[in-house]
């Protein structure tokens, strides 16, 4: 790999320090890649600023449970059963928010009804009606 910057750079720190700079910003540049390609953030219908910041702020939350999920241990079963459900062509990657996007979209797809299906309802417990005599 070779980088090009205007700074100079007079010893092996300072290069380091350069790499570790351009690998942050690469990061920057892949989540809003991913927010753009994934969930096609420049492809929206909208025209108020007020629901274009909304939109912002979903795409935002989803992007955030994509990193905390990411972030998470390799033995997380969520994590596994959704990487398992992506069918990734590599198994070790280190920017997975593609991955994981791609597998919760293969895992939802089954859902034929919404999700709420998916969750028990707490029913409250009928009570046996019961007269109580006085006497």
């Amino acid at each position: 790999m070779m980088l090009a910057t205007n700074k100079k750079i007079s010893s092996r720190e300072e290069a380091i320090q350069v790499a570790r700079t351009y690998f942050s910003r690469w990061k920057i540049e892949e989540y809003f890649r991913c927010k753009k390609q994934v969930f096609q953030f420049e492809n929206f219908r909208v025209r108020k600023l007020k629901a274009i910041n909304a939109l912002n702020f979903y795409i935002t939350l989803c992007m955030a449970f994509l990193g905390l999920v990411s972030m998470g241990p390799e033995t997380n079963a969520l994590k596994v059963s959704i990487i398992k459900t992506a069918d990734p062509v590599k198994q070790k990657v280190f920017f997975c928010y593609y991955r994981l996007a791609k597998g919760i979209s293969g895992i939802l797809s089954y859902a034929k009804e919404g999700v709420r299906l998916w969750f028990r309802t707490k029913r409250p417990k009928y009570r046996q009606l019961c007269l109580k005599l006085t006497v």
